[in-house]
């Protein structure tokens, strides 16, 4: 045993007793390894050990430290076979280039891309003046290239040589890991050579699974411990499947997902020289000589000692394949030839400059492969390269046209915009410094403008914005007013989701992801598409994910399954990167997705049957400051990445006034106040400004956030005034006063914070308005609105004349209240009735939520109670008890939402 490491227990002491326990030491490798060479018949067996052993051990202290790189017993023993393998082949040739052969060809594929020097230097200095080419099977390499051909790849030699080193790998070792990262082209490595084998006739079986889209249980099967049934589970099934297919063409299992000890360490008997799976049940499956393991990985940080030194290894290097070959291969499947001619020229001339000045320069609002934006780019051409835009005869200027705009944005469209830099001011900057063939207009930067299809020229984004219509019964979190950054994301996901691509919307809280994705999916075709809405959290799992997911589809034939009828799925996922990232790194949902957008399937977790998905497509949102941040590159390399700064002060302006003056003109509000508008706009912009930059969260403060939401806040109090009280333009500047305590200086915890909340309001206030002295000593006496200050009978939002009022009316509720309900012996002095007051106008608001903080005893729950029975609402309060867990939060829930809508009782 091998104790004292991830996935291992250690023995507990009383049996540990029982044992006498021996410890192993590193044996002579030299001397395992001349024995093993004089056995696969070496006679210079004792100098050529010598040399072998040598080289590990320089490779070891040498090469720079990645972690599937292995220099002990097992990865010895194997090389040796191959020796043995090549010296039966060839036996006249010289036995030091025979091992210097095996040595050499068996540890390439392994080796990253800036270690090779120094190994083919070590290899040159051991083996002096020797220079082997390569054993090649011609023959075998010509059907690799027509199976690249078929799956319409570029057979490039670079390519090609990884297919045939990973045939090589699969010889002499019965489990490989295929390792890279996004985007490098290990699943088409994979699949070219599963292709070579059928175009062989040598009847391939490929099964591929996520051994994390399900728990470990799932995975190997469980014994239930209540009734001792057996409950076979997904690999186990798979691979007796395997195990008992009688023909001898090579059987793949395909594990594709992030290796953790909890379950390759089940496999440690299967991967080594027992070949057999060992399930609780006591069954023993055997790995037949035709079956093989293969890992594909990105990498292998979590993976123990233990685990690496089993498996050959494959690595691809992110400059093996480059970003042509897949763009070669996306210009192949274009229809014109023109088009064909001129999109490889302007490939040619914007990708290299683009690519490596995005590795140094600029900032990404979360990182994304650069395979990815390659992609986009080829998603946004096939988008723009239609008929309409770019008929089969037009000049090869019209293609650079269009080429350009969709450079800008693949490269462009993710840039972030913190607090001092603007990124993509500066790639704007940058690209027309850069590129001066496609003149942009001066004035704004390059994301400003988009094509006009008639004129074939650059107009503003401003030019597409329709006209917005406000609706009163709308809550205003809800509402989208157009502006020039939603109507250009909204462009691209229109074209985008049209032609079944993942597109992904990434920015801070309260930038209005959501409302536009959900604009978008609200304005489909009823009768073409179906929406689920798929919000994550923290608790989403991949079983709970599954469910949601499965909902809406329905069964066709076989094991296909799809939306009802002919229409077309999309899943709305929001907040994708909230859900638990376990002890090694991986999001248990996200393997599910990135099974499905690569593989189109997943399996039926209890039946254990594949099911394949079709007709389904993915929206997301995330926010790049919450959750686990960023989410896998592996997933995150499918979607169109789109970045959403927080609008700028002319488009928060035009949002906000158009609502407000709307609000305004439809109410019949008096004139001077509708002109007013404009100014208290600027005074709130101005106000918002100066509050975000002044309380920063720290770790005591953590919840001083001001966002959008809080604004948008602000103006939904403002949204509930009426003309018959807002009769000039100061009642409404009292109104916003008022509002904007209740949101900025009611989140506040200490005097300090209070005070210079109160100078930084008082100071807005002088600067846009003059002569508002009197108002302003007014509201400081008495300054508080709410909707029952003619008594609960008649609610209207309207300020409070005098406390002594608020306390006949809030007396009288508490009467009222303690007539039906348990007595609540409440002294209401001038505090108690203002927080009624806040928590009512909070409960009174669309989607008004409140989050009371206060130490116990304070009245958080007698004043709630109050202000919920003065707005008729029912409480229904949540007891906690020792051992309280989600279930008994969620048990509750169908019982109240059946009460409030059966009795139409609010709650």
């Amino acid at each position: 045993m091998n104790p004292g490491y991830a996935g291992r227990t250690e023995l507990p002491e009383n049996l540990k007793a029982l044992f006498r326990p021996c410890a192993m030491v590193v044996p002579d490798f030299e001397l395992i390894c001349e024995i093993m060479l004089v056995a696969e018949g070496f006679i210079e067996a004792r100098a050529l050990a010598r040399k072998f052993i040598t080289l590990y051990q320089l490779c070891k202290e040498l090469l720079s430290k990645q972690d599937h790189y292995d220099w002990g017993l097992r990865a010895i023993k194997s090389v040796l076979v191959v020796a043995g393998s090549l010296k039966r082949d060839d036996p006249e040739r010289p036995e030091d280039q025979v091992l210097m052969r095996s040595l050499r060809d068996f540890n390439i594929p392994k080796i990253v891309t800036d270690d090779v020097p120094v190994f083919m230097g070590l290899i040159g200095d051991l083996f002096p003046a020797l220079d082997v080419p390569r054993k090649r099977d011609l023959n075998f390499e010509s059907f690799v290239r027509q199976a690249v051909l078929d799956l319409r790849l570029q057979a490039e030699d670079n390519f090609v040589l990884k297919v045939v080193q990973l045939e090589e790998l699969l010889t002499v070792r019965h489990s490989v890991f295929v390792v890279g990262n996004a985007g490098t082209g290990k699943s088409q490595v994979m699949r070219s050579l599963n292709k070579t084998y059928q175009i062989m006739k040598r009847r391939p079986v490929w099964t591929d699974l996520n051994p994390k889209a399900v728990t470990n249980d799932e995975l190997f099967g469980i014994i239930n411990p209540a009734t001792r049934e057996w409950k076979d589970g997904l690999f186990s099934s798979i691979m007796r499947e395997l195990a008992n297919i009688t023909h001898d063409g090579p059987k793949w299992m395909v594990l594709d997902g992030d290796i953790d000890p909890m379950w390759i360490e089940s496999l440690n008997t299967v991967m080594d020289d027992n070949k057999v799976l060992t399930l609780a049940s006591n069954e023993r499956i055997p790995l037949n000589p035709t079956m093989r393991l293969v890992f594909e990985i990105s990498h292998l940080r979590t993976a123990t000692p233990a685990t690496v030194s089993r498996a050959g290894i494959l690595y691809i290097n992110p400059s093996d394949l480059g970003w042509n070959p897949p763009v070669s291969s996306w210009i192949d499947r274009r229809e014109i030839q023109s088009e064909r001619a001129n999109l490889t020229i302007l490939f040619d001339k914007y990708l290299p400059i683009c690519l490596d000045t995005l590795r140094t320069r600029f900032k990404k609002i979360i990182p994304i492969p650069e395979q990815s934006m390659v992609q986009m780019l080829c998603y946004l051409l096939e988008c723009l390269l239609t008929e309409e835009n770019t008929p089969p005869d037009c000049p090869k200027e019209l293609y650079e046209l269009y080429f350009v705009f969709a450079v800008v944005w693949a490269f462009g469209g993710s840039m972030f915009q913190d607090q001092l830099v603007d990124y993509r001011v500066k790639f704007s900057k940058w690209w027309v410094a850069e590129f001066k063939t496609i003149k942009f207009p001066s004035q704004g930067t390059v994301f400003d403008f988009y094509i006009d299809p008639e004129t074939k020229k650059f107009e503003p984004w401003s030019k597409l914005i329709p006209q917005f219509e406000f609706d009163p019964e709308m809550p205003l979190q809800a509402c989208l007013v157009p502006t020039a950054e939603t109507v250009r994301v909204r462009y691209f996901m229109d074209r985008l989701l049209e032609r079944q691509r993942p597109v992904m919307l990434v920015g801070n809280a309260g930038t209005g992801k959501s409302v536009l994705v959900g604009d978008k999916l609200s304005s489909l075709d009823t009768d073409a598409y179906v929406v689920k809405k798929v919000p994550f959290n923290y608790y989403t799992t991949s079983a709970m994910l599954q469910g949601v997911l499965e909902k809406p589809l329905e069964k066709k034939a076989g094991r296909n399954y799809g939306p009802p009828g002919t229409k077309k799925l999309i899943y709305f996922i929001d907040d994708l990167n909230m859900p638990e990232v376990d002890t090694y790194g991986t999001v248990q949902p996200h393997t599910l997705i990135r099974q499905h957008l690569d593989y189109g399937h997943w399996y039926d977790r209890t039946k254990l049957s594949l099911k394949e998905i079709t007709n389904v497509q993915y929206v997301s949102c995330m926010n790049p400051t919450a959750g686990s941040f960023t989410i896998n590159p592996r997933l995150q390399r499918h979607f169109c990445v789109f970045a959403l700064s927080t609008p700028g002060q002319d488009a928060l302006s035009r949002i906000y006034s158009t609502i407000l003056t709307q609000h305004l003109m439809s109410g019949n509000f008096s004139g001077a106040v509708q002109k007013s508008a404009q100014q208290l706009i600027a005074l709130a912009l101005g106000l918002h400004q100066k509050v975000a930059a002044t309380f920063l969260p720290t770790a005591i403060k953590f919840h001083y956030i001001f966002n959008l939401r809080d604004f948008s806040n602000i103006f939904q109090g403002l949204l509930f005034s009426t003309p018959e009280f807002l009769k000039q333009p100061q009642d409404l500047v009292k109104l916003y006063l008022h509002e904007s305590n209740r949101v900025y200086r009611d989140k506040m915890v200490e005097e300090r914070d209070y005070s210079t909340f109160d100078k930084i309001q008082l100071e807005m206030v002088k600067k846009f308005y003059d002569d508002i002295e009197e108002t302003l000593e007014e509201t400081k006496r008495m300054n508080v609105y709410c909707h029952f200050a003619k008594g609960s009978s008649e609610p209207s939002y309207r300020p409070v004349p005098a406390w002594e009022e608020l306390n006949q009316i809030l007396v009288e509720a508490l009467d009222n209240y303690n007539e039906v309900n348990a007595a609540m012996n409440l002294v209401l002095f001038e505090d108690a009735m203002c927080h009624v007051c806040r928590i009512n106008r909070i409960l009174e608001s669309p989607r008004g939520n409140a989050l009371l903080v206060g130490v116990g005893g304070s009245g958080k729950q007698s004043l709630t109670r109050l202000a919920a029975f003065i707005s008729s609402l029912e409480v229904f309060q949540i007891t906690l008890r020792k051992g309280y867990g989600i279930p008994d939060l969620k048990s509750p829930q169908p019982g109240i939402a059946l009460m409030s809508s059966a009795t139409s009782i609010d709650l």
